[in-house]
């Protein structure tokens, strides 16, 4: 008796694909914006219950998720105010300093100019924190992957009791840059897996997948 030809054109689909994933492990933990430092002539800086930083010139909200950092900035004075990309950063929590992307126009590297009584609104991410080899635009990879681990040992080696991340915005009023240092704190870390996938091969066993039905097809056709 013949062995059925598509189920098993399926079942070596089903084998390669579960090659298009990578195990890794990664620590995680809980985040909490802790505090924010500015200059000393700033006037009257504070940190709202809401967690939102006032001063008598702007107001900013920084909010961690995921993947990067929303910004919702107002500008309270009548000048304008330019947020300067270029002395934008982020540093997480193993303290390494990244260079700061926004999503609204990720190549532009000086600056985003907030007219007075204005709101400005953008999605931060580290520059680095894009999917490599991605097939997607704007694809970014979560924060908490940007250091991760071949083994479940090296990660929780490398795994902190407790930490910190910030997040350095550069602020221009006239001819001063003044940089606003939101400190967000964590703990409760924790090690897990994860699967992380190989958009190469991804595509490449969708295109296997379409030539083996195409052949099979063809086959089918040709017995009958």
């Amino acid at each position: 008796m013949r062995k059925p030809i598509v189920p098993l054109v399926l079942l070596f689909v089903a084998v390669v694909a579960t090659s298009c994933t990578t195990t890794h492990w990664v620590n995680t933990g809980g985040y909490w914006l802790e505090s924010v430092s500015t200059p000393d002539h700033i006037v009257n800086p504070f940190l709202t219950e809401n967690g939102v930083y006032v001063d008598d010139s702007v107001t900013i909200k920084l909010e961690l998720w995921d993947d990067g950092f929303d910004l919702n900035l107002k500008n309270l004075g009548k000048e304008d105010l330019i947020v300067r990309w270029d002395g934008c950063s982020y540093k997480d929590e193993m303290g390494t300093t990244h260079e700061i992307m926004h999503m609204k126009n990720q190549y532009m590297k000086v600056g985003s100019t907030v007219k007075g009584g204005d709101t400005y609104n953008d999605f931060l991410a580290p520059s680095d924190a894009l999917e490599e080899d991605n097939e997607f635009d704007d694809e970014l990879i979560p924060l908490w992957r940007i250091h991760s681990y071949k083994t479940k040992a090296a990660a929780e080696a490398a795994r902190p009791d407790s930490s910190s991340l910030n997040v350095t915005l550069a602020l221009q009023r006239g001819g001063t840059i003044d940089d606003y240092v939101f400190t967000f704190a964590g703990d409760d870390y924790r090690t897990s897996k994860v699967e992380i996938p190989d958009v190469g091969k991804i595509f490449f066993v969708w295109d296997l997948t379409l030539v083996l039905i195409m052949s099979v097809s063809a086959l089918i056709a040709l017995i009958i």
